[in-house]
């Protein structure tokens, strides 16, 4: 994919890191005083996590860096201004559970892993797919929904398989799994051309108007993109690997990284990341993973 959990205690947040906190009556008071101290303080720390207390760059807000133009996943509402889709909705579970404020900050994709190295945000949640040069540059979470590359192509089209790319044109979002699919396949012989666009929404306009012969992206934004034309185009192939979604946060922010995947355990025992996966996917596609 492109461009992917409430507090807790210290140890806890370390366990859900991907792999991927004078005499006889004086003595009597002096105990007295301490367990009343005792007290207090545990009241005063179940306050300030009551409070929200997540160890974001900004005290009391969540940051979320977004490509908001990825439907289902990040995208405008009919009105051009609202932000809505699974990851933005999940954002929002996610800040209220943590008890935190959320702000969304919507950069082009070209440039969000910068900006979460140069905490422009705290982490970017915008279907963020799991790779291993990304692990070993970023902080990772769980994932927490599981996609696929796919191919698609007009009915009446003769590709039936990626090896059918032979002589004709793909189209894909520059610098998602997708083109680095792609790119592999050609430098492992496949003779296809790759057209490359900075918004998957490009791609298949090119596929709708005929300059493209099929467009490779994510499972879960293909139907969305051909809309209303869907019955006109078939999925040809699916990468028989799954692509796991995760949170990115900057290399060693561990903390918020537990503290982001205990809110989502709690989202998921609660059934509100379920209920989120079915508005958007029809199902609940979240239900078998870890």
């Amino acid at each position: 994919m492109k461009k992917g959990l409430a507090l807790v205690a210290a140890a806890v947040m370390a366990l859900s890191m991907l792999a991927g906190c004078g005499g006889g009556s004086s003595s009597a008071k002096t105990e007295t005083k301490a367990q009343t101290e005792a007290q207090t303080e545990a009241a005063g720390e179940s306050q300030a996590e009551a409070a929200g207390t997540a160890s974001t760059l900004k005290e009391g807000v969540l940051q979320v860096g977004v490509e908001i133009g990825y439907p289902p996943m990040e995208y405008f509402d009919e009105d051009g201004k609202t932000a809505i889709g699974f990851d933005i909705e999940l954002a929002q579970a996610l800040a209220a559970e943590m008890g935190v404020e959320l702000e969304l900050v919507d950069t082009a994709w070209d440039g969000i892993f910068a900006g979460v190295d140069t905490d422009k945000y705290d982490v970017i949640m915008s279907s963020v797919s799991y790779l291993p040069e990304r692990d070993e540059n970023y902080t990772l979470s769980k994932t927490y929904v599981a996609n696929a590359p796919v191919i698609v192509v007009p009915n009446d089209s003769e590709i039936a398989d990626i090896a059918d790319l032979e002589g004709k044109s793909v189209a894909v979002q520059m610098e998602t799994t997708a083109d680095y699919l792609i790119q592999e396949q050609i430098s492992g012989g496949l003779n296809t051309e790759l057209r490359q666009y900075e918004k998957v929404i490009n791609a298949f306009d090119e596929l709708k108007t005929g300059r493209v012969d099929a467009v490779c992206t994510d499972s879960v934004v293909a139907s969305y993109y051909l809309g209303d034309e869907a019955n006109n185009y078939k999925t040809v192939w699916e990468s028989p690997e799954k692509e796991p979604i995760v949170m990115c946060f900057k290399k060693g922010n561990d903390a918020l990284c537990g503290e982001m995947e205990a809110a989502l355990d709690a989202l998921r025992a609660s059934g509100k990341l379920g209920e989120i996966a079915t508005k958007y996917f029809g199902s609940d596609i979240t239900a078998d993973l870890d």
